[in-house]
């Protein structure tokens, strides 16, 4: 399979940038990563600096790709726990054959892929202002949901999502662990890791048909940023897309 991969970064309306992202390629396949952080770039600039090194331990730990996946979310908590700022965490992996992705979603940072059958799957969004079930289980962990923010007191602050890294004030309410996906891939998929300011950081519209029509017109991961930045938006936007196609053999004379 042909692996065609374009990235773009964006601080968008912000004076600041707490968006991290990674593409690395090794032997087995490709890691894509984006880190969404908040209240600082601590956490975030951890995740990207630690991630490859932490990835390939799991790999020489695991032979299964789901069991990587959990290990690495594992040891990036440990790592960020007791850090205030914080980050949402989406991670995926495409073994070098391409006909499968393994995404493990932590927080509200979106995953968009066209499977196989050409059909889209959108990762799951932990966050309490469109997860019900999210609220619920938060709830349940001791937390309260008020104008659309989680908290552990009545004193300190509040965020949005329900699982996150870092944000140790609230880690008696925030679920550390991520969901993990695998999903079929084959000739004209793609896979998109982005930010939600990419997509749409009020959490009010679903805006995955929109961004996948810009796709399949051929637009890059630039194009999609600068389409982000028209709205305008006032988030950070990060977008990473791995295109596939079959890879075609020429035959040597």
């Amino acid at each position: 399979m042909k692996f065609e991969i374009t990235e773009a970064t964006d601080k968008g309306q912000r004076s600041y940038q707490e968006d991290r992202l990674v593409v690395h390629q090794s032997n087995e396949g490709y890691l894509l990563a984006v880190f969404d952080g908040h209240g600082g770039d601590a956490c975030a600039e951890y995740c990207v600096r630690n991630l490859v090194p932490i990835f390939q331990s799991a790999m020489a730990e695991y032979n299964f790709f789901e069991g990587v996946i959990r290990d690495v979310f594992e040891l990036l908590n440990h790592g960020t726990k007791d850090m205030g700022p914080g980050c949402a965490a989406s991670i995926a992996f495409i073994p070098k054959e391409g006909r499968s992705v393994f995404v493990g979603v932590l927080g509200d940072a979106p995953v968009l892929v066209k499977k196989a059958n050409g059909k889209l799957w959108l990762a799951p969004e932990h966050n309490v202002r469109t997860n019900k079930a999210e609220v619920a289980a938060a709830e349940e962990r001791g937390g309260f949901v008020q104008d659309g923010y989680l908290f552990s007191t009545y004193s300190g602050d509040g965020l949005q999502m329900s699982r996150a890294l870092g944000d140790r004030h609230l880690n008696k309410v925030l679920n550390r662990e991520p969901e993990i996906f695998r999903l079929p891939l084959g000739e004209g998929s793609w896979v998109l890791v982005g930010t939600d300011g990419l997509f749409d950081p009020s959490h009010a519209t679903q805006p995955g048909e929109t961004i996948a029509a810009a796709i399949g017109a051929g637009q890059n991961a630039k194009q999609l940023v600068q389409n982000a930045l028209a709205v305008p938006a006032y988030d950070n936007i990060t977008a990473i897309l791995v295109r596939l196609s079959e890879e075609v053999l020429v035959p040597k004379n």
